[in-house]
């Protein structure tokens, strides 16, 4: 099973990105960057594989996460703008426990 989920529009919207702020490292990480009421935000960066990472290529993009990462959202889907319903580019995970999101995760304070 892969790990990371990308269609070939996402896959060139992407390498477009890279392309067009400069960035020649093909080497990306996806990365937990924390939780909100949606549940958790992951993020992208440059980055090299440690010990603790599974790697994934994609035509010429590979891609690294932590092995724990994988273990529990089960991989990653990576959508184009179009794909997203023209909200830009998504990263989602494959499995969320849906108990980890929502408005009664957090203190409150979200507006309905």
């Amino acid at each position: 099973m892969a790990m990371i989920n990308i269609s070939d529009s996402a896959y060139q919207e992407f390498r477009d990105l890279l392309i067009a702020n400069d960035i020649k490292d093909t080497t990306v990480r996806i990365a937990l960057a924390g939780f909100g009421c949606s549940g958790p935000r992951f993020g992208l960066m440059v980055d090299e594989p440690s010990e603790s990472d599974l790697t994934e290529k994609v035509q010429d993009l590979t891609f690294v996460v932590e092995k724990e990462l994988i273990d529990e959202y089960e991989g990653f889907i990576i959508l184009s703008d179009e794909e997203n319903g023209g909200g830009g580019m998504s990263l989602r995970p494959m499995k969320l426990d849906e108990s980890a999101s929502g408005c009664a995760s957090c203190a409150g304070g979200c507006a309905v």
